[in-house]
């Protein structure tokens, strides 16, 4: 199952709010509507989690949404098909509320996005490319860690991972460009912007 290449982004949230029969939604859940079907849908959920209001504010979620991320991204750089997470993070849960307030704050934003996308320069969305980009999606995961500290800065990560996942959906080599340009910008916030004397304790 994948998301809809005539609206691939602003049918992730929704259809795990519509799919997910429970009060409270895990990320084991999660995983199993998408997970082991398709590189886009999994990586853009994942990655709109920590942009979204109320989602991106909680406390923590970040590191727990970028833990997640490295462990999926590290298996598909290993080759595999399924997903595999540790209990404790297939556990941790987000309510169906909170999905769905997110999800009604962005979906103007989502099909303003959907309306831009087409299949283009496909020949960057290939076998190939999804490999580096599971290296670049590991990459801008790991920053979330640091980026916590500095307000509302892993939305910049995270949008990148979502115009990765985003790209695989719709086959659109445009938007595989833009992901790597938003990387770019992750990069220099996690040199620049992180108080790394406060975090280092020097």
């Amino acid at each position: 199952m994948t998301a809809s290449r005539d609206d691939p982004l602003e049918n992730v949230l929704e259809r795990a709010i519509k799919e997910i029969d429970a009060d409270e939604v895990t990320f084991g859940d999660v995983l199993e509507l998408f997970g082991d079907r398709s590189f886009g849908p999994i990586i853009a959920l994942l990655g709109l989690l920590t942009v979204i209001p109320p989602l991106g504010a909680i406390p923590g979620l970040p590191v727990v949404v970028g833990f997640v991320i490295i462990l999926f991204s590290a298996q598909i750089i290993g080759g595999a098909n399924h997903i595999w997470v540790p209990e404790f993070i297939s556990k941790r849960s987000v309510s169906k509320e909170d999905l769905k307030k997110a999800d009604k704050k962005a979906k103007p934003w989502l099909k303003r996005i959907d309306r831009l996308i087409s299949e283009r320069l496909d020949f960057l969305t290939g076998r190939w490319a999804i490999f580096l980009a599971a290296v670049m999606v590991t990459f801008l995961a790991l920053t979330m860690i640091p980026l916590e500290f500095v307000p509302f800065a892993v939305a910049v990560p995270g949008s990148a991972i979502v115009l990765f996942g985003l790209a695989f959906v719709a086959r659109d080599g445009v938007l595989m460009l833009l992901a790597y340009s938003v990387t770019i910008a992750a990069m220099a916030m996690t040199i620049f912007m992180v108080p790394w004397g406060k975090i280092l304790g020097g």
